[in-house]
């Protein structure tokens, strides 16, 4: 008798989750709302970190390239919107200490992101 009644609930059960599939469906709408947004801001942070690592990869290789050919530098590879601060330093003795800072500016890829980002980056050479 119990074996009877066990698989009597079972079937029940499974004739009501048959009556109404769509129960549930608006909790799992709701949760793909919140991890949309945070995927998002994580792609967000990825390219502004890319576009840092980019830009002092590109700042350094310019200011060996002033170091190593007594140039002004200023010759970058990649051309986007950037606003470069460059110093130079004499050293004691002899050699000359070459700076740089560089502000460039990271696209958004979403509304959700701050529309003012900035990367920054710095480099520093010693030409002897």
């Amino acid at each position: 008798m119990q074996r009877l009644e066990v698989q009597l609930s079972d079937s029940n059960s499974i004739g009501k989750a048959l009556e109404h599939p769509e129960d549930g469906s608006v909790e799992a709408g709701l949760t793909l709302i919140p991890t949309t947004a945070f995927f998002l801001l994580a792609m967000q942070l990825v390219v502004a970190g890319s576009f840092q690592v980019i830009e002092t990869i590109d700042l350094q290789s310019s200011l060996n390239r002033a170091a190593l050919f007594e140039s002004q530098g200023g010759e970058f590879t990649f051309d986007h919107s950037r606003m470069v601060d460059q110093q130079s330093v004499e050293m004691p003795g002899r050699g000359e200490l070459l700076m740089a800072k560089a502000r460039v500016k990271v696209p958004s890829i979403s509304s959700l992101a701050p529309t003012s980002t900035d990367a920054l980056s710095r480099a520093i050479v010693i030409r002897e």
